[in-house]
């Protein structure tokens, strides 16, 4: 991990890969902080605030006389307070199915907008997300070029965000622009769609370190569904 992450993060991420992993199962006690101490040679304050953002994050819950249970092993928890699109309209009854997904790299020139954040080469994910059956919403990743191409037998099967995790980029936070526009010819007809414009949405997330890691853009036919949020307060 790069030397200006502290240490008290480097340990978290150690502890949350030890969660995903199944190592600590959901419902089960993390070692005590007096464990980790001896298990990672740093002092209890340090545990103390790995274990803290752990908690934020929605992966374990902190209780006093009893210790620290794992409550969740998702890979994006820091979604918990506002439920994923996705998420949202398979609870509203909807099919909602991921199609055509390709990968491929791309070479910026340093005119490029994506230049900045990449270099000169880019991997490129592309992926249709279809409603019922429909297509519904195409998305565009753009990642590091040194990430090298999954090998696996369905790639409509893959998950971008674990994806990132197994190739240690770590996402910090990221945010999303939300704008009106005409996308390309290709992906009107991708979303069967004579013309725009469409709802876009650009996200950039970052780091810790606040290097960018992935930058997206996802188009919508809102013609069949609304965009929604939905937050728990």
């Amino acid at each position: 991990m790069n030397k200006k992450t502290p240490l008290y993060y480097s340990i978290m991420e150690t502890i949350k890969d030890s969660i995903i992993n199944g190592v600590y199962p959901i419902n089960s006690l993390l070692p005590t902080e007096t464990e980790f101490e001896k298990i990672f040679n740093v002092s209890k304050i340090t545990i103390r605030k790995a274990i803290d953002l752990l908690e934020k994050d929605g992966y374990v819950s902190k209780q006093s006389g009893k210790g620290t249970t794992v409550i969740s092993n998702s890979i994006f928890n820091k979604l918990s307070n506002g439920y994923s699109f996705a998420n949202l309209l398979k609870q509203q009854g909807y099919q909602v199915t991921k199609e055509n997904t390709q990968f491929e790299y791309i070479s910026l020139d340093p005119q490029h907008e994506l230049f900045p954040y990449f270099g000169r080469k880019s991997l490129e994910i592309t992926r249709f997300y279809y409603l019922d059956g429909q297509p519904y919403i195409h998305l565009t990743h753009y990642l590091p070029g040194d990430i090298e191409i999954p090998v696996i037998k369905n790639h409509n099967d893959f998950s971008l965000y674990m994806f990132l995790y197994k190739n240690h980029y770590f996402i910090a936070h990221f945010h999303d622009d939300f704008l009106v526009e005409f996308p390309p010819v290709r992906i009107l007809e991708g979303l069967n769609l004579e013309k725009g414009p469409v709802l876009g949405r650009k996200r950039i997330s970052h780091d810790i370190n606040q290097k960018v890691v992935e930058v997206s853009y996802a188009r919508y036919n809102t013609r069949i569904h609304s965009y929604q949020i939905q937050y728990d307060v």
